[in-house]
């Protein structure tokens, strides 16, 4: 496998770039590992901070899922619904679509797959949601750390709702949540608080779908208002970078 050296510009989303051609391109097979960090390191001749933050971004748009232990590494998800996502990535980033619309569209979704994961949850994927849970709470990690860790109950509550339709509409509304964080990197805090989690987990967990589905909307209205805060500097950012002929901030390629 033969990747080319990188500009010391934009290496990671470079880098972001040069896998996501692999992957597209059949070069690397859904289920298949991609090479060790360390392999990555020396490849592309960076450092692994960075190619650790390229597999986290990798990891958010869905085309790899990050495994720990000694099997761990980036594994090729197939990456299917992508299409769907970059048609929605594409409406937001050209004024089509607004932060406002995007949390309207998350509590119609996510108060449900909060409320089916209720109704559904078995052990594991309640072992899962409280292990996300208890990552939150670290913050450490590069800033695509931090978004990936915050957005992955919500993906364990999707993939747990019963419904595909619903997990792929929810994976799309994430990725576009993340892109607006991503590019404008605001202080963590002002995103989310980690608490704000704990009770949708307890309900759910508990088995009460009702509570669960409250306690979702509660969660999106709050952060919706954080949210819509940054969509000024967020245009304003791709503005700058489109009338200077540049690529786009690195959020999500």
């Amino acid at each position: 496998m033969a990747f080319a050296p990188v500009r010391q510009k934009r290496i990671a989303a470079e880098i972001v770039g040069q896998l996501k051609a692999a992957l597209l391109s059949g070069r690397f097979k859904p289920g298949e590992r991609l090479p060790t960090e360390r392999e990555l390191t020396n490849r592309f001749r960076v450092s692994r901070v960075v190619v650790r933050e390229a597999l986290r971004e990798l990891e958010i748009t869905g085309h790899v899922r990050i495994l720990q232990g000694p099997n761990g590494g980036a594994y090729v998800t197939g990456g299917s619904t992508d299409p769907i996502q970059r048609a929605f990535l594409d409406m937001f980033r050209y004024g089509k679509l607004s932060v406002a619309e995007l949390i309207r569209s998350r509590r119609i979704i996510e108060c449900e797959t909060a409320r089916q994961a209720a109704r559904r949850i078995r052990s594991r994927a309640a072992r899962r949601l409280e292990e996300a849970l208890a990552a939150e709470r670290e913050e450490r990690g590069t800033h695509a750390d931090f978004v990936s860790s915050r957005i992955e109950i919500h993906r364990i509550l999707a993939r747990e709702s019963g419904n595909r339709l619903l997990e792929v509409l929810a994976g799309a509304l994430l990725r576009l949540t993340a892109e607006v964080i991503l590019v404008v990197k605001p202080p963590q805090q002002v995103i989310h608080r980690p608490e704000e989690h704990a009770a949708i987990v307890q309900a759910v967990v508990s088995g009460d779908p009702e509570s669960a589905a409250e306690a979702m909307g509660r969660h999106l209205e709050r952060m919706g208002r954080r949210l819509a805060r940054l969509e000024g500097a967020y245009r304003r950012k791709m503005a700058r970078a489109a009338s200077s002929g540049s690529a786009a901030p690195p959020g999500i390629a």
